[in-house]
């Protein structure tokens, strides 16, 4: 399927826009520069024809922070990957030096690329002061846009199709097996986007020393020996005294639970320097109550001394602190490194099975017999209670 990437610098609204575009609220909009931290993907359809959304990161001319510095580094990575680039600058401000700043590294990807200029609401004013300065970018004629009123997307989508198709890509909604979705949780920095990357085999969300980077819940599709899976990589989970209302962290923190509800297979990472909290208990409780299939990971094992005669020690407290999934696989991994993580693959694969099977209802019928012959019900008034068999 093709690729459009949306890009530009952070606060112009590239968030809103990629929400308007698949139709739904999946990227978090907030005003404050620099929300997105991870590339977050959707399909779109638009008259028949289907094409892939990718939602960057926004990038700082001068990067400060770590995380700052990373953004910038996996969204200019990702530059050379889009089928088609969608610039989208400030149609309210004009342009800045951050603009011209990623101009530059976006000609020098040699993409095909529509300038999109957001925020359009005042058509005079931007017809009057800001449309003859984008020209100086030497995108072409740009597209006014307004993604919060939702004003001109018809157009600025079939100038995507009409961009595609010249480039002879074919636009049509691939026929693929049912996914097996998986999402991974935890609480922050216990190592859930390292091993997502892991398993993916490329950075798709930000990885640092830091605790909270990752504040959306990332869908990414990968296929392995076949088969298709749905990784969901999820901001970590605080307790919620610990959150302040209203925030990012917040809905960050809704966005995981709506996670681990359309997920079939539910990756809960440790970290196996900590052992287990009672965050750790709550969360295994979320995935427990949704009754959904569940991987237990002991994360950072290569930080552990004496690794293999400590396991029956990890072991225990993992039957005695998370007894409700004692079902649960455990797997013990280093994701930095490497360590276990095709074991991890193998028991979503198993997890997965158990959690779709359908029991007969003559096996149902059977061990439920069995179980009323050990343990009888009470009797109700000296009269023994029947049981009905389905």
């Amino acid at each position: 399927m093709a690729t459009v990437l949306i890009v530009g610098k952070p606060n112009v609204g590239k968030s809103t826009l990629f929400n308007r575009l698949i139709r739904k609220r999946k990227a978090i909009v907030e005003d404050d520069p620099g929300v997105t931290r991870d590339s977050i993907q959707d399909r779109v359809e638009w008259r028949g024809k289907f094409f892939t959304l990718v939602d960057t990161c926004g990038i700082f001319e001068n990067p400060e922070g770590i995380v700052e510095k990373k953004m910038k580094e996996m969204t200019l990575d990702m530059l050379k990957e889009g089928d088609l680039l969608l610039f989208v600058v400030d149609g309210r401000e004009g342009l800045t030096s951050e603009d011209h700043h990623l101009a530059d590294f976006v000609r020098k990807s040699g993409a095909d690329v529509i300038l999109v200029a957001n925020k359009v609401e005042d058509k005079k004013k931007y017809e009057n002061e800001v449309k003859p300065e984008l020209y100086s970018l030497g995108f072409g004629e740009p597209i006014p846009v307004s993604s919060e009123h939702s004003l001109n997307i018809d157009t600025l989508l079939e100038k995507i199709v009409e961009k595609l198709e010249s480039k002879g890509l074919e636009l049509k909604e691939e026929k693929w097996e049912e996914a097996i979705k998986v999402a991974i949780i935890g609480k922050p920095n216990v190592g859930k986007s390292s091993l997502f990357n892991t398993i993916l085999g490329m950075e798709r969300t930000l990885v640092t020393p830091l605790p909270g980077t990752t504040r959306d819940a990332v869908d990414e599709e990968v296929e392995v020996d076949g088969k298709r899976y749905i990784f969901i990589d999820t901001a970590g989970m605080r307790r919620r005294s610990r959150i302040e209302p209203k925030t990012l962290e917040r809905y960050g923190t809704y966005r995981t639970v709506e996670a681990i509800e359309r997920a079939d297979v539910v990756i809960l990472v440790l970290d196996a320097m900590e052992g287990i909290s009672r965050q750790d208990q709550r969360l295994a409780g979320l995935v427990e109550r949704r009754g959904k299939a569940i991987v237990t990971v002991f994360n950072k094992w290569d930080l552990v001394e004496h690794r293999e005669r400590r396991k029956k020690e990890y072991l225990q407290l993992f039957k005695e602190k998370l007894y409700f999934v004692d079902f649960s696989p455990l797997v013990f991994v280093s994701a930095l490194k490497g360590w276990g993580v095709e074991k991890v693959m193998e028991y979503i694969e198993v997890s997965f099975k158990s959690y779709t099977t359908k029991v007969p209802t003559s096996s149902l019928n059977a061990a439920l017999e069995k179980l009323f012959l050990i343990s009888p019900p009470p009797s109700k008034g000296g009269r023994k209670v029947r049981i009905y068999f389905g």
